[in-house]
């Protein structure tokens, strides 16, 4: 956890009603066991019909286990729902993207050159300043028109080279593999804040390889430029994120979002709640009995 600027650290609202609602289910299921004897007796016909699994018995008991498929369930449920939703989105962007793409001007032309990018640029005629890179599988660079008359040369020599980085690392794969990842741990509330302190370190990755070729009055008038807009809202799209942690940065005080310490509090509590049950439904002794019955490897 990083101290810096207040705005920086402020973050988004913390969400409590996963975390809580998915506590509740494991109480409700450590208080009543008999809920899972419904999923530890298709356990115990997987084991039935496949040997080796059933050697799992010994570490991991149908009930607990049980648990744990429900929470894994909910949880790769979310993240692969998240994950086709926004790789959806994104493709759809991307083909509206090409729809709209006219001839390069001839100064972003001679930009792309200087920085290997010509062949991978595109240039939309809109009057909204903006810049990002796109694109899942072969990622691009888009600049408007609205954004190369508002920059000189300097300014749109560090956009493209942040968009170059971007587009380097793939950056935009990497921002759906983040987006899939904490979606799939919405349970937890630090989940939003790790997905926010991510993305802030790929921004400021990406301004730092910007600097390597521009000074940093331009990234901060090119920054300056685009933050005059709505930033791009697309799936798959890596635009305007992290504002603040880039303006601290360019002004000699790098700073990644906080952790709030209530998130990590609570999503420390809810893994422990976990545990606990986990632990109370396999060595319970009123739990031997049932525990005993349905274990192909201890009948």
């Amino acid at each position: 956890m990083q101290r810096g600027h207040p705005a920086v650290a402020r973050g988004h609202a913390i969400p409590w009603a996963p975390a809580v609602a998915t506590g509740a289910l494991v109480l409700l299921f450590a208080a009543f066991p008999a809920l899972l004897v419904p999923i530890a007796r298709g356990y115990q016909a997987v084991c039935a019909q496949y040997p080796p699994i059933a050697q799992l018995t010994i570490h991991a008991p149908p009930l607990p286990l049980s648990l744990l498929l429900i929470l894994a369930a909910l949880s790769l449920g979310n993240g692969a729902w998240a994950a086709s939703d926004r790789l959806v989105g994104a493709v759809r962007f991307n083909r509206r993207v090409r729809r709209q793409a006219a001839p390069l001007p001839p100064r972003l032309s001679v930009g792309g050159e200087t920085l290997g990018l010509s062949a991978r640029l595109t240039f939309l005629d809109q009057s909204h300043p903006a810049a990002f890179c796109y694109g899942v599988v072969r990622p691009r660079v888009a600049v408007t028109a609205g954004l190369l008359d508002r920059l000189d040369d300097e300014a749109l020599t560090a956009v493209l080279a942040h968009e170059r980085q971007h587009l380097r690392r793939r950056d935009p794969a990497r921002y759906l593999a983040i987006h899939a990842l904490t979606t799939a741990a919405f349970m937890f509330p630090l989940a939003p804040a790790l997905r926010q302190r991510l993305e802030a370190r790929i921004e400021l990755g990406a301004d730092r390889a910007a600097l390597a070729v521009a000074p940093r009055g331009a990234l901060a008038a090119a920054l300056l430029a685009i933050i005059a807009a709505p930033p791009v809202r697309a799936p798959g799209a890596v635009g305007l994120t992290a504002t603040e942690a880039r303006i601290a940065q360019l002004a000699g005080r790098p700073v990644l979002p906080a952790i709030p310490v209530l998130a990590l509090a609570a999503s420390l509590g809810l893994a422990a709640v976990i545990a606990v049950a986990v632990v109370d439904l396999a060595t319970s002794a009123h739990l031997v009995r049932m525990v005993c019955a349905l274990c192909p490897g201890l009948s």
